[in-house]
C-alpha cells in the first residue's frame, strides 16, 4: 500500500483497516502459539505412551522367556521321571497341580509319547484335541523348547513347551504351560496406566477395560502386523465419537498363527482442550489489547490527527498562495504550538510576499529594459557581423579582381617582353639571366593566381559551390599525398552569395585544417541536397584531436569557432566526431529557410 493511496483514505476507514490488521496479527500470534502448546503438551503424551509401551512390550517378551525357562525346569524335575515311567497319572497329576499352585499359571499339562494328555485340573482350560494339535506340542516332542503368543478360538495365550527328556536320551513327553490373556490380566497389567491396552493378532484383541468405550483401531494394527516387528509405529491420533484418542502401536514377536501387536491408547482431550485454552486466553488479551490500542488511537485521531488534518488543510491554503484567512491552533500542546508557529509564519510571509511583489515588480522593469538592451545588441552584432563578412568578402573580390586584371595581366605582359628580348639577344649570359627572370616571373604569376584563386575562385561564382569545393580541395590536399572523394547528393539549389560564399569559407577552413594538421591519407566529401536543409560531411582518416582542448585553444585565427559562428549566422548547426588516433567527421546542416533564397545582390 503505497504512502499517496493511504493518504486518500478517510479517517474511518483506516481506522477499520488497522482493526483488521491488529485481529490478523493477533490470529497469527496465537495460531502458532496454539500450536507449540498443543505440540508440548502432546510430546508428553507421547513420551509417556511410549516408556509404558516398550515396558510393557518387554514384560511380555521377559515373560515369554520366563514361561518356556520354567517349562524346561519342570520337564527337569526328576520326581516326574518315575511317574512318568510307570505311566502313574495321579502322581503326575498331583505333581502338575502343585507346580501350577505355586507359579500362579492358568494351566500345565504333560503331553507323554503314547498320545496321552495329562492335565493338573479337573476343568482344564483346553480339551486334550486342541493341545495335541499346538505346533508348539509338536515342537516340544521334537526336542525344542520354546514360547509363544497363540491365539484359540478367538483366545488369546502366552504358551511354553519343552521336552522331557529320559536317561537314554530319548524323549518320553512334553510339558506345556499356558497362561491366558484376558481383560483382568491387562488391567491388573496396567497398573496405574491411565488408558487402554490392547493386544491383538490382527483380528482378535483383547483390551484392559471391557466396560470402558475404547478406540477402535484396525487399520493401525493390521499395518503393524505387516510390518517389521522390531520397529514401533510412531503415534497417531483417532477419534471416536467424538473423543480423541493418541494411540502407539508397537509389534511383538510372531507365531505360527500371525503376527501380534500391543497397542496403548490414552484419552487425548487434553491436547484438544489445551489448544482451546490458549486460543481462549490468548483471544481474551488479545481483545483488551485491542480495546487498549483503539483508545490510543481515538485518542491520537481527537488530540494529534483531527489538528493535524485543519493545519494540513491551512498550509495548503498558504501553498495555493491564500495567506488571508488565518490559522486557529488546536489539540495537544505540540500540535497547538506548531499551529500558532504556522500563524505567525503566515503572517510574516504575507509580508514578506508583499515585500517581494514590489521588488518583483521593479526587478521585472529592469529585466524588461536590460532584454530590450540585450535584443537591441545582439541584433546589432549581428548586422555588423553580417556587414564585416559582406565587406570581407567584397574587399576579397575587389582585391582578387585587381590582381587578376592588373597584377596578373602585368606579369603576363612581362613574361612575354622577356621572351621576345630573349630573341633579341645573342649573348649567352645576358640569355640565361634573362630565362631566370622568365622563370621567377612565371612563378609569382602563378602565386598571384593561387592567391586569387583563396580570395575569390571564379569557379565559385562561374560553376557553384561543389565544383570551387571539389578545386579546392584537391589542389590544397593534393600537393600532401592526400586522396580525395566527393560525393553530391539530391538536386543542387540555387544559393544567395551571402550564404555560398560563407558555406565556401566553411569548407575552406576544413580543408586547410586537414592539411595543416590531421595527417590524413584520405578524405571523403559528401554534399547532400536534402528536402529541408544541407547536409555536408567532411571526413578524414587522420590522427585527430580532443575536441574541448582545440576549442580553448583556438586564439587569433578563425579555427573551429569561426566556422561555427559562420554556421550559426546561417541558422545551422555544426557537429564534430573526433579521437584522438581515429580521424575526424565534421558535420554541417544549414536549413534552407532564409539562407537559399536567391536575393538581388548589389554587387
Amino acid at each position: 500500500m503505497s504512502i499517496s493511496f493511504w493518504r486518500r483514505l478517510t479517517t474511518p476507514v483506516k481506522q477499520l483497516i488497522i482493526l483488521l490488521l491488529l485481529v490478523l496479527l493477533l490470529l497469527l500470534f496465537l495460531m502458532p502459539l496454539s500450536i507449540m502448546s498443543t505440540r508440548r503438551v502432546q510430546a508428553c503424551l507421547d513420551n509417556e505412551l511410549y516408556h509404558q509401551t516398550l515396558a510393557l512390550r518387554g514384560w511380555f517378551v521377559d515373560e515369554l522367556y520366563y514361561l518356556r525357562d520354567e517349562a524346561k525346569l519342570l520337564s527337569e524335575f526328576e520326581a516326574f521321571d518315575d511317574a512318568i515311567d510307570n505311566h502313574d497319572d495321579v502322581q503326575c497329576r498331583r505333581l502338575m497341580a502343585a507346580y501350577q499352585n505355586a507359579h500362579d499359571a492358568d494351566g500345565i499339562y504333560l503331553i507323554t509319547e503314547d498320545g496321552k494328555v495329562h492335565t493338573s485340573s479337573t476343568s482344564p482350560p483346553l480339551d486334550a484335541e486342541t493341545v495335541m494339535g499346538l505346533d508348539l506340542v509338536q515342537k516340544g516332542a521334537n526336542g525344542q523348547s520354546v514360547a509363544e503368543i497363540v491365539t484359540i478360538d478367538e483366545k488369546i495365550w502366552l504358551m511354553a513347551a519343552s521336552p522331557h527328556v529320559k536317561n537314554d536320551g530319548g524323549i518320553d513327553g512334553t510339558f506345556l504351560i499356558i497362561k491366558k490373556i484376558d481383560t483382568p490380566f491387562l488391567e491388573k497389567l496396567a497398573g496405574g496406566f491411565n488408558g487402554v491396552i490392547m493386544l491383538s493378532d490382527g483380528g482378535v484383541m483383547v483390551t484392559s477395560f471391557a466396560e470402558e468405550a475404547t478406540p477402535d483401531a484396525p487399520e493401525i494394527l493390521t499395518q503393524t502386523q505387516s510390518g517389521d516387528p522390531g520397529d514401533a509405529l510412531q503415534p497417531a491420533t483417532i477419534r471416536e465419537d467424538g473423543v480423541s484418542y493418541r494411540i502407539l502401536v508397537a509389534p511383538l514377536t510372531a507365531s505360527h498363527s500371525g503376527a501380534y501387536a500391543l497397542a496403548l491408547a490414552k484419552n487425548a482431550s487434553i491436547v484438544d482442550e489445551t489448544r482451546w485454552q490458549v486460543f481462549k486466553w490468548g483471544m481474551l488479551f488479545g481483545l483488551i489489547l485491542i480495546i487498549f490500542i483503539l483508545f490510543l488511537i481515538h485518542f491520537h485521531i481527537v488530540e494529534i490527527f483531527r489538528p493535524l488534518q485543519s493545519l494540513v488543510a491551512s498550509t495548503q491554503r498558504i501553498a495555493a498562495g491564500n495567506l488571508d484567512e488565518p490559522l486557529e491552533p488546536e489539540g495537544a500542546a505540540e500540535v497547538y504550538e506548531l499551529a500558532a508557529n504556522f500563524e505567525i509564519m503566515r503572517k510574516r510571509l504575507q509580508e514578506l510576499l508583499a515585500s517581494e511583489r514590489s521588488l518583483s515588480e521593479n526587478l521585472e522593469m529592469r529585466v524588461q529594459e536590460t532584454s530590450r538592451a540585450l535584443e537591441d545588441l545582439c541584433r546589432a552584432r549581428e548586422h555588423l557581423l553580417a556587414q564585416l563578412i559582406s565587406a570581407q568578402e567584397e574587399e576579397r573580390r575587389r582585391v582578387s579582381r585587381e590582381l587578376h586584371d592588373e597584377t596578373s595581366q602585368s606579369l603576363a605582359n612581362f613574361i612575354v617582353r622577356l621572351s621576345t628580348l630573349s630573341r633579341l639577344v645573342d649573348d649567352q649570359e645576358v640569355l640565361a639571366q634573362l630565362q631566370v627572370l622568365r622563370m621567377q616571373a612565371a612563378a609569382t604569376l602563378e602565386g598571384v593566381n593561387r592567391i586569387v584563386m583563396d580570395l575569390r575562385p571564379g569557379l565559385l561564382d562561374e560553376y557553384g559551390l561543389a565544383p570551387a569545393v571539389q578545386w579546392y580541395a584537391d589542389a590544397r590536399l593534393s600537393e600532401n599525398g592526400v586522396r580525395v572523394k566527393m560525393t553530391i547528393r539530391g538536386a543542387q539549389r540555387e544559393l544567395s552569395s551571402h550564404a555560398q560564399a560563407s558555406i565556401y569559407r566553411i569548407m575552406q577552413e576544413a580543408i586547410n585544417n586537414i592539411a595543416q594538421h590531421a595527417q590524413a591519407s584520405h578524405v571523403q566529401i559528401v554534399i547532400d541536397w536534402q528536402e529541408d536543409a544541407l547536409r555536408i560531411e567532411i571526413q578524414d582518416d587522420g590522427r585527430g584531436f580532443e575536441l574541448q582542448h582545440a576549442l580553448d585553444s583556438t586564439k587569433g585565427h578563425f579555427g573551429l569557432l569561426g566556422m561555427r559562428e559562420r554556421v550559426l549566422m546561417l541558422n545551422g548547426k555544426m557537429d564534430i566526431h573526433t579521437t584522438p588516433g581515429q580521424g575526424t567527421t565534421l558535420i554541417f546542416v544549414i536549413p534552407y529557410a532564409l539562407n537559399f533564397v536567391r536575393k538581388n545582390d548589389q554587387n
